[in-house]
């Protein structure tokens, strides 16, 4: 067998001992490089994770709020059937208050005035105009007690206010009926704008 010289030997050993340091030196420098890049990407994919499942809870949260924004808005829009309109609220209130007055007995209102709009109403800040009408008319105590009940239970945006009774001055059957004036205060739904 060929015999390797004691320099072929060396150089032999010298190459191997190269190869191995060249190897951990490639191995520091390109794997452990790569290693800590590979530790950094799966840090932050963890962190665009929590941030993504965060985004995806606040959309979720959108999608409930805009749920229940329609069906609040639905509701208000049912509300709004029953208020007075800004244009001839006049008409609207004997439209309104007739059939519900003659489904009463023992109440006669008789005079419907003009309505005075007004920014300020029962309620401070609220975003609707206030239509006040005077109204006077006759019928029992009794009547009127029930009339008014029934009527704020009917309209809940309605308010009754400056009651005034008085006796009348007929004399017969009539003279137990009572004279009425008072004000009903009713929102007035804003004007569509276009």
């Amino acid at each position: 067998m060929n015999k390797i010289s004691k320099t072929q030997r060396d150089q032999l050993v010298g190459i191997a001992v190269g190869t191995v340091v060249l190897m951990a030196i490639l191995w520091y420098v390109g794997v452990t490089a790569k290693q800590a890049e590979l530790s950094h990407t799966e840090k932050n994919t963890a962190q665009m994770r929590d941030t993504l499942k965060a985004a995806e809870g606040k959309i979720r949260l959108g999608e409930e709020v805009a749920e229940r924004l329609e069906a609040r808005t639905q509701l208000l829009d049912k509300h709004e059937m029953y208020l007075a309109p800004d244009r001839d609220a006049y008409a609207w209130i004997i439209s309104t208050i007739n059939p519900f007055i003659q489904s009463r007995k023992g109440v006669n209102i008789y005079h419907y005035s003009q309505p005075e709009v007004a920014d300020v109403g029962i309620i401070p800040e609220f975003p609707y105009k206030w239509a006040t009408f005077h109204l006077q008319g006759t019928g029992y105590f009794h009547d009127f007690g029930k009339f008014f009940a029934d009527l704020e239970n009917t309209y809940p945006c309605f308010r009754v206010q400056n009651l005034e009774m008085s006796a009348s001055t007929t004399a017969g059957a009539e003279a137990e009926k009572l004279n009425v004036t008072f004000d009903l205060v009713v929102p007035v739904k804003p004007g569509e704008t276009k």
